[in-house]
């Protein structure tokens, strides 16, 4: 059978540069792209420090090595044609003691074996000769490091399928899969936004839906007919997402251990207040009842309805209107998700297994004044270190000249939740009843303090910055934007660092990408195509 309709489900770099790839390859297929955002890299791809990966941290041989180099060769010539602001400014991760020398030559020896260009290892007065402010033991440079604008790649991309006739449908959210032997049906509504209907892209209008009529349709996978009922009839104050079939497990508490060793320390104090708050909202919101398989019910969520307590955090801006109900958004003879951080949820939509799960960590930034940044010429990072996966920090020239610093990593109180007291308590609640983030969370334990002590004091995040470039001004340090990173991992407390899809029949989900997955992004596109198509163009 040949392929000529196909959707892809998320409009960020990775779904954008997969659509491209399906029109490259088949140019008589009618492609579209679903995005429940009113616009394209809403989320992660919108949301990044810019760094171009150089693939000093992947291990030899692997997957995300491979497409880190593919993506890179692709990438460059790409961005170059179109425009898109690119600095190649290079990287240099520094030392501070003997434990981060001997793995900074560890990972000289992996970059050596992963042929990346130009790359050496620097002693102290070779540090200052390539980044004169910075101060360490060991340096590890890689000259041909990058940084660039992925919310205008994503852009680009996205003009591309238009110009090959492909169409991209904003504010238009996927709620479910009907997978059939040689075709999927998807099912979702269109959300109205939030500036009103005049400021909508055409290509995102209810009148710019396919043709099917959806005559037939029938519950989803795994869903029957009231919950269907209660579907239709039920309001939301935000686009609705998918919470899968989690269980209420007991949790493991590492408040003991943490609290022996710091509880006489304020910013201990402070945080454990905070979290004390969130455990409190999140208890009261279960005692109501609230379904951890469907969405919060508006009260629950607490941002957009006049009887919301005015000291709560919020989850959003202004009020949408109400969303259409749910409707048939078209066949298709091959669909690809692209979901990024709701990867999960719509995979278990379309009954297929929860694992890999997402477990969302916020990624704070701050940025530092042009007094600040005449202080570094590329990008200064600290050592990568496995018992700490997300300990890691760099200081960035970003495009306009000025010093983005970051990120600060934290689990997110929300997979979108980018305003600073935003929350949302389904998915808290998501991650707490996930075992799997509990056994992380115990492997890592003995540095959560460090990290927990830089989320609640700027002054402690800033002296760790400090360490590598004591000439920064902190004065002129402010805090900056912030984007929250999709984690995939497994029951087991794994991190899933490599690309992993799952495929069913015509339906093709992206369940995991590598850590720099917006550098291989059109790399990545190409190997999930791959996937996709074999055997159904043969």
């Amino acid at each position: 059978m040949s392929i000529s309709r196909v959707a892809v489900v998320g409009a960020g770099v990775l779904g954008v540069a997969a659509a491209r790839e399906v029109t490259n390859r088949l140019p008589a297929a009618e492609v579209t792209v679903f995005d429940k955002a009113e616009t394209v890299a809403a989320h992660q791809s919108g949301h990044t420090s810019g760094i171009v990966d150089s693939g000093l941290e992947q291990t030899p041989g692997s997957t995300a090595a491979a497409l880190a180099r593919r993506g890179v060769q692709l990438l460059i010539p790409y961005m170059a044609e179109r425009g898109v602001a690119y600095r190649e400014c290079g990287q240099l991760l520094i030392a501070q003691d003997t434990d981060e020398a001997e793995r900074l030559e560890q990972l000289f020896a992996q970059a050596e074996d992963n042929g990346i260009p130009g790359v050496r290892l620097l002693e102290r007065q070779e540090v200052r000769a390539v980044e004169p402010a910075a101060r360490g033991v060991l340096g590890l440079f890689s000259p041909h490091a990058a940084v660039a604008d992925f919310a205008a790649l994503t852009e680009e991309l996205a003009s591309d399928v238009r110009a090959d006739g492909g169409r991209i449908r904003l504010s238009t959210e996927v709620t479910g899969f009907d997978v059939m032997s040689n075709e999927v049906r998807l099912r979702g509504r269109t959300l109205p936004a939030a500036s009103g209907p005049e400021e909508r892209g055409a290509d995102s209008g209810p009148d710019d839906q396919d043709a099917d009529s959806g005559e037939g349709a029938g519950p989803g996978r795994g869903a029957d007919a009231d919950g269907a009922g209660e579907r239709e009839h039920q309001g939301y104050e935000r686009p609705r997402t998918f919470r899968g079939n989690e269980t209420r497990d007991p949790v493991i508490g590492l408040g003991n251990e943490l609290r022996d060793r710091f509880g006489e320390q304020d910013w201990f104090k402070q945080a454990e207040t905070t979290i004390g708050e969130w455990a409190e909202k999140l208890t009261s919101s279960w005692s109501r009842g609230s379904d951890t398989r469907g969405p919060a019910r508006p009260q629950e969520r607490g941002s957009t309805h006049n009887d919301r307590d005015p000291g709560q955090p919020h989850t959003r801006g202004p009020a949408r209107e109400e969303p259409s109900a749910e409707e048939i958004l078209g066949t298709f003879d091959l669909v690809i998700v692209c979901a990024g951080l709701q990867a999960d949820r719509l995979a278990t939509a379309a009954g297929l297994d929860a694992q890999p799960r997402i477990v969302p960590f916020t990624c704070d930034y701050y940025t530092a004044s042009t007094t600040g940044a005449e202080a570094v010429r590329g990008i200064i990072g600290s050592v990568p270190d496995p018992l700490a996966p997300f300990a890691e920090t760099s200081i960035i020239r970003g495009l306009d000249d000025s010093l983005v610093l970051g990120p600060n990593t934290f689990v997110a109180l929300g997979r979108e939740a980018y305003e600073r007291r935003g929350f949302d308590l389904g998915d808290i609640g998501s991650t707490a009843r996930f075992k799997g983030f509990w056994k992380f969370a115990a492997q890592t334990a003995k540095t959560a303090a460090r990290g927990v002590k830089t989320v609640v004091s700027k002054s402690a995040f800033v002296d760790g910055v400090r360490r590598f470039v004591p000439e920064l001004d902190a004065e002129s340090i402010e805090q900056g934007p912030r984007g929250v990173r999709a984690q995939a991992m497994n029951d087991d407390g794994e991190l899933i660092d490599d690309l992993k899809t799952t495929t069913r029949g015509r339906l093709t989900v992206v369940r995991a990408v590598p850590k720099w997955g917006a550098t291989s992004a059109l790399a990545i596109a190409e190997a999930v195509v791959d996937q996709a198509v074999d055997g159904f163009t043969r």
